[in-house]
């Protein structure tokens, strides 16, 4: 757990700068995700703050040897998964991994023209129209259905979705980060996009 005050993000420490940024900025934009990222892997939002709390501290004692040979958001999230991952050990309550096992379902099956049809890999059931916000209040609730959706989604997928989808990480330094081949990053994030749709669709017609 992160105690010294003045080692803490916002605090006076945090004039640092990583990569050329300064750490109240990283702080600002990739605290929340972190947070979000860590939930993933531990058992409960007090231990995903202790963790990217601990991430923030190797930020700050490692800020110096960060060379760019990839995105400070990659080096970032790569802390974190660490962290994560010590803070489950140390609980004894390694949480089971999902597979992409072979006879998975495809999320997105029956809902696309298959291959040799004339219009192979378009929408065959399009999606609902009402994804399409006309104020500000549908915009709203649609951001809430995003929420909880991605909540829905395997630990994995929800990883992923965060790396690529709201961080924007490179595909490659996501694999990298989850440790996947550049396949099945690919398989993963697909099924998880397909499930992320499906789950949104379901809370809009409840």
């Amino acid at each position: 757990m992160v105690t010294p005050a003045a080692k803490r993000p916002g605090g006076p420490e945090s004039g640092h700068l990583v990569g050329g940024i300064p750490l109240a900025t990283l702080v600002r934009d990739y605290h929340r995700p972190m947070v979000n990222f860590a939930c993933t892997m531990v058992h409960s939002p007090a231990l995903a703050e202790e963790a990217v709390q601990e991430a923030w501290v190797q930020v700050l004692q490692s800020s110096g040897s960060f060379e760019g040979r990839s995105s400070v958001a990659t080096w970032l999230f790569g802390i974190v998964k660490n962290t994560a991952s010590r803070h489950r050990r140390r609980e004894s309550r390694i949480r089971d991994h999902e597979v992409l096992a072979a006879d998975d379902a495809d999320p997105l099956s029956g809902r696309m023209h298959p291959t040799g049809h004339p219009d192979a890999g378009h929408w065959r059931l399009p999606p609902s129209r009402r994804f399409l916000p006309e104020d500000q209040t549908v915009g709203r609730e649609l951001v809430e259905c995003v929420r909880a959706a991605l909540d829905a989604l395997p630990a994995r997928q929800r990883r992923l979705v965060i790396l690529r989808d709201l961080v924007g990480t490179p595909a490659e330094e996501a694999a990298e980060i989850l440790e996947l081949s550049a396949e099945a990053q690919r398989a993963l994030l697909y099924r998880a996009r397909g499930n992320l749709r499906n789950e949104l669709e379901k809370r809009y017609q409840r």
